[in-house]
Formats: structure tokens, C-alpha cells, sequence
């Protein structure tokens, strides 16, 4: 999908989901914005110029989603997409040990944050109309994961998000979709859940597409919800799961 002249700002964009899209949009010709907090390292090969800037900060409070948002505006002149990529886990565990702080911090680091992310790009899109995509997951759908179910709860609190924000901003063109990944080879998966190979091959026999998705698929479903191909379509979930729990 081709886009000309956006302004764009991915959050996250240190996310292994994000490597394709970086590349994609950093050749583009359009105003980009790579958002880290400490994994700079990882868009090293993106060299800053006239249209591209990377932005490094630590999100995890309100007042630095605004100043990260308002920071990108200020560079750009305004914003006319969002591209929220961030999350995580504070540490996989089993519901049943769970503590305050792991529940807290999934919530707020999956579903909290990007709110306030979404808020503040809605400000600067009233005028003009824009584009919002947040990170959903397949598995919100169906209680999450045993050892993973206060991020799965606060995904499927970003689906309950992105349905109010469509219908209250379409008075302002504001489009705002989500996009849901199912399996995909990540360091959440091998490092931050410590898979190993012969788990993750058996985690692939239950997608009926037997296999991982790659991060080409994922940047081309949110090409197309930036594009004018998916100019009437706003509060929708599009998974990206080659059939997994079906």
C-alpha cells in the first residue's frame, strides 16, 4: 500500500513486530518517527535526516506519552498516524502467583499507556483526520495464556479501547483499528518466555497454516489500515494468526 505525505509515528519501533514496517516506511518518502526506550540498537541502520527521527523515551507514565506524541508534532508539524507496536510482560508466571506489581505493570505497559497515546494523537488529528493502530492479540479473545493473563486481559481492554475511540472520533475522520498477531517468532517467545525449540515447533502444529507469521504479513495489514484501501473501515480487530483457535 502506498502512502504519500503522512506523517507517521511508530511507537515501539525497537519491537521485533516492527522490523519490516520500519523498513517499509523509512523508505517511504513520508515523515517517520521511530519510537525506543532503551533497544536503540535495533534501528541503528536508520539514519535520521530531513524526513526520518528517532524519538527515545520512557512511556510508562501519561505526562511522557503526551510529551512523546507532542515532541513528534512539534518535529513533524502534526500527526496523521499513530502506530502503537509497544508492550511486554513483566514476567511470565501462572495467574496463581501473580503479585500486584506484575498485574499493575501489564496492564499498564499493554493497554494504559497506549490509551493515553491515542488520546493525545486524537488531539492533534481533530482538524485533519488520521489514523490510529494499537496491538491487540489473538489470544485476547480466549483468556489469554496461563502464564500470560494480565497481558491478555489488558489486550482485550485495547479492543474495548479502539471500538469507543472509533465511534466517538468518526466525526473527526479519526479511523482507529487494532491489529491482533497470533503466533510469531520473537524474543518474547524464545527469551522473555523461554521457549524452547522443541516447544515452539509444537506451539506451530496448532496454527492450521502450520506455521509463524513473519513481520512482511504484519507490516502489510498495517500498511493497508493507514492506506485509502481501508478508509471505511474504523473500530475493527484484524488478526494476523494463519488461523490459530479457530
Amino acid at each position: 500500500m502506498v502512502l504519500e505525505g503522512k506523517r507517521i509515528l511508530i511507537v515501539g519501533a525497537s519491537s521485533d513486530l516492527a522490523v519490516s514496517l520500519n523498513e517499509i516506511l523509512y523508505d517511504s518518502g513520508n515523515i517517520v518517527g521511530f519510537h525506543y526506550n532503551t533497544n536503540g540498537k535495533s534501528l541503528s541502520t536508520y539514519d535520521e535526516g530531513e524526513k526520518v527521527r528517532k524519538f527515545q523515551k520512557d512511556i510508562s507514565s501519561s505526562l511522557a506519552c503526551f510529551q512523546l506524541v507532542d515532541d513528534f508534532v512539534s518535529w513533524a508539524g502534526g500527526i496523521d498516524c499513530l502506530v502503537q507496536l509497544s508492550g511486554g510482560i513483566k514476567k511470565p508466571a501462572n495467574w496463581e502467583d501473580l503479585t500486584e506489581e506484575e498485574w499493575s505493570y501489564d496492564l499498564s505497559v499493554n493497554m494504559i499507556m497506549p490509551f493515553f497515546l491515542a488520546q493525545r494523537a486524537i488531539l492533534h488529528m481533530k482538524n485533519s483526520g488520521g489514523r490510529i493502530v494499537m496491538t491487540s492479540t489473538v489470544s485476547a479473545a480466549h483468556g489469554g495464556g496461563s502464564t500470560s493473563l494480565a497481558y491478555g486481559v489488558a489486550k482485550a481492554g485495547v479492543e474495548c479501547v479502539i471500538k469507543g475511540l472509533a465511534r466517538d472520533c468518526a466525526k473527526y475522520n479519526i479511523l482507529v483499528n487494532a491489529i491482533a498477531p497470533g503466533f510469531f517468532l520473537t524474543k518474547f517467545h524464545t527469551e522473555k518466555l523461554e521457549r524452547t525449540q522443541a516447544q515452539l515447533r509444537e506451539r506451530v502444529k496448532l496454527i492450521p497454516l502450520k506455521r509463524a507469521g513473519t513481520t512482511d504479513e504484519l507490516a502489510g495489514t498495517v500498511m493497508y489500515l493507514l492506506s485509502e484501501s481501508a478508509s471505511y473501515i474504523t473500530g475493527q480487530v484484524l488478526a494476523i494468526s494463519g488461523g490459530d483457535w479457530l
